[in-house]
Protein backbone atom coordinates (compact mmCIF):
# COMPACT_ATOMS: atom_id res chain seq x y z
CA UNK A 1 0.00 0.00 0.00
CA UNK A 2 2.60 2.27 1.01
CA UNK A 3 4.54 1.95 -2.66
CA UNK A 4 0.95 2.66 -4.17
CA UNK A 5 1.05 6.05 -2.34
CA UNK A 6 4.23 7.01 -2.86
CA UNK A 7 4.71 6.20 -6.83
CA UNK A 8 1.01 8.07 -6.96
CA UNK A 9 2.07 11.27 -5.11
CA UNK A 10 5.10 11.16 -7.35
CA UNK A 11 2.81 10.65 -11.11
CA UNK A 12 0.82 13.50 -9.19
CA UNK A 13 4.06 15.76 -8.69
CA UNK A 14 5.12 15.23 -12.18
CA UNK A 15 1.47 15.81 -13.85
CA UNK A 16 1.57 19.04 -12.50
CA UNK A 17 5.14 20.07 -12.83
CA UNK A 18 4.39 19.48 -16.57
CA UNK A 19 1.22 20.87 -16.89
CA UNK A 20 1.54 23.50 -14.50
CA UNK A 21 0.88 26.38 -17.22
CA UNK A 22 -2.68 24.79 -17.79
CA UNK A 23 -3.65 24.02 -14.06
CA UNK A 24 -5.43 27.04 -12.34
CA UNK A 25 -5.46 26.71 -8.47
CA UNK A 26 -8.33 28.64 -6.63
CA UNK A 27 -7.30 32.28 -4.83
CA UNK A 28 -9.16 32.52 -2.11
CA UNK A 29 -7.51 36.05 -0.99
CA UNK A 30 -7.59 37.63 -4.25
CA UNK A 31 -10.44 40.53 -4.98
CA UNK A 32 -12.23 41.68 -7.88
CA UNK A 33 -13.96 44.96 -9.14
CA UNK A 34 -15.96 46.31 -11.57
CA UNK A 35 -16.02 49.75 -12.11
CA UNK A 36 -14.31 50.58 -8.92
CA UNK A 37 -17.30 48.28 -7.28
CA UNK A 38 -16.13 45.12 -5.50
CA UNK A 39 -17.37 42.16 -6.88
CA UNK A 40 -19.12 40.16 -4.39
CA UNK A 41 -18.50 36.34 -5.27
CA UNK A 42 -16.23 36.36 -7.90
CA UNK A 43 -13.64 33.10 -7.97
CA UNK A 44 -10.37 33.72 -8.89
CA UNK A 45 -7.82 31.14 -9.97
CA UNK A 46 -3.95 31.81 -11.03
CA UNK A 47 -1.84 29.73 -12.39
CA UNK A 48 2.06 29.00 -12.09
CA UNK A 49 2.51 32.11 -14.61
CA UNK A 50 0.34 33.99 -12.99
CA UNK A 51 -2.29 33.92 -15.83
CA UNK A 52 -5.76 34.93 -14.24
CA UNK A 53 -8.69 33.35 -14.57
CA UNK A 54 -12.41 35.05 -13.45
CA UNK A 55 -15.57 33.77 -12.61
CA UNK A 56 -18.33 35.98 -11.98
CA UNK A 57 -21.12 34.76 -9.95
CA UNK A 58 -24.90 34.99 -11.43
CA UNK A 59 -23.02 35.04 -14.61
CA UNK A 60 -21.98 31.62 -16.87
CA UNK A 61 -19.15 33.64 -18.25
CA UNK A 62 -15.55 33.52 -17.28
CA UNK A 63 -12.83 35.75 -18.20
CA UNK A 64 -9.13 34.50 -18.25
CA UNK A 65 -5.98 36.89 -19.21
CA UNK A 66 -2.49 35.39 -19.97
CA UNK A 67 0.85 37.05 -19.50
CA UNK A 68 2.08 35.56 -23.08
CA UNK A 69 -0.72 37.77 -24.78
CA UNK A 70 -2.55 39.81 -22.82
CA UNK A 71 -5.22 39.39 -24.49
CA UNK A 72 -8.72 39.17 -22.20
CA UNK A 73 -10.99 36.46 -23.62
CA UNK A 74 -13.48 33.82 -22.49
CA UNK A 75 -11.48 30.33 -22.95
CA UNK A 76 -12.92 28.00 -25.62
CA UNK A 77 -12.27 24.76 -23.84
CA UNK A 78 -12.32 24.65 -19.91
CA UNK A 79 -13.06 22.37 -17.55
CA UNK A 80 -13.18 22.45 -13.56
CA UNK A 81 -13.67 21.52 -10.68
CA UNK A 82 -16.14 23.70 -8.99
CA UNK A 83 -14.69 25.71 -6.45
CA UNK A 84 -10.95 24.28 -6.47
CA UNK A 85 -9.16 24.17 -9.71
CA UNK A 86 -9.74 24.60 -13.66
CA UNK A 87 -7.12 23.54 -16.67
CA UNK A 88 -7.08 24.21 -20.26
CA UNK A 89 -6.91 22.75 -23.33
CA UNK A 90 -3.51 24.38 -23.95
CA UNK A 91 -0.47 26.23 -22.50
CA UNK A 92 -1.24 28.76 -24.38
CA UNK A 93 -5.22 28.80 -24.15
CA UNK A 94 -7.27 29.47 -26.78
CA UNK A 95 -9.91 31.89 -26.25
CA UNK A 96 -12.74 34.04 -27.54
CA UNK A 97 -11.37 37.62 -27.63
CA UNK A 98 -13.64 39.84 -25.44
CA UNK A 99 -13.97 42.40 -28.83
CA UNK A 100 -14.75 39.86 -31.07
CA UNK A 101 -11.68 40.56 -32.96
CA UNK A 102 -8.58 40.50 -30.54
CA UNK A 103 -7.60 44.41 -31.49
CA UNK A 104 -8.95 45.54 -28.50
CA UNK A 105 -6.92 47.16 -25.40
CA UNK A 106 -4.68 44.56 -23.78
CA UNK A 107 -4.63 43.89 -20.29
CA UNK A 108 -1.92 45.45 -17.82
CA UNK A 109 -0.55 42.78 -15.55
CA UNK A 110 1.66 42.76 -12.57
CA UNK A 111 2.60 40.39 -10.07
CA UNK A 112 0.42 41.68 -7.81
CA UNK A 113 -2.72 43.69 -10.29
CA UNK A 114 -4.55 42.87 -13.53
CA UNK A 115 -6.53 45.06 -15.24
CA UNK A 116 -8.50 44.43 -18.10
CA UNK A 117 -11.68 46.11 -20.07
CA UNK A 118 -15.02 43.60 -20.53
CA UNK A 119 -16.85 43.15 -23.70
CA UNK A 120 -19.48 45.86 -22.20
CA UNK A 121 -15.89 48.33 -21.67
CA UNK A 122 -16.36 47.60 -17.86
CA UNK A 123 -12.88 48.51 -15.83
CA UNK A 124 -12.30 44.98 -14.37
CA UNK A 125 -10.09 44.92 -11.50
CA UNK A 126 -7.86 42.14 -10.01
CA UNK A 127 -6.11 42.26 -7.04
CA UNK A 128 -3.69 39.16 -6.44
CA UNK A 129 -2.32 37.67 -3.01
Amino acid sequence: MRKILVVGTLLLVIFVGVFRQRIFLRDPLGKVERNGVAVDGARLFINFTNDVLVEEPGVARRYLVQNWSGLPGVPQILGCVQGLVCWTDADHASVFPLDGRGAGPHAVMSAKEVTFADENGARVRVELR
